[in-house]
């Protein structure tokens, strides 16, 4: 069974590297739709899950909503 790999790395240090290795049905496409993209459709669908996975948020310090 063939599977991607995906990762995010923020760079940051030697541990902000988010890897996961997932099955096509994992990322609810079939082998052949994969094969069928041209490598622009293959970067921007892997950047959507790679994104999709990245745990992320904000905070607002200071300012009119410090209490």
């Amino acid at each position: 069974m063939r599977k991607i790999k995906f990762w995010l790395d923020s760079g940051a240090n030697a541990f902000s590297c988010y890897e996961q290795e997932l099955s096509f049905e994992d990322i609810g496409i079939t082998e052949e739709e994969w094969d069928a993209m041209n490598d622009d459709e293959k970067d921007t669908f892997a950047r959507e899950i790679a994104w999709e996975k990245m745990d992320w948020g904000y905070q607002e310090i200071g300012g009119k909503n410090e209490e």
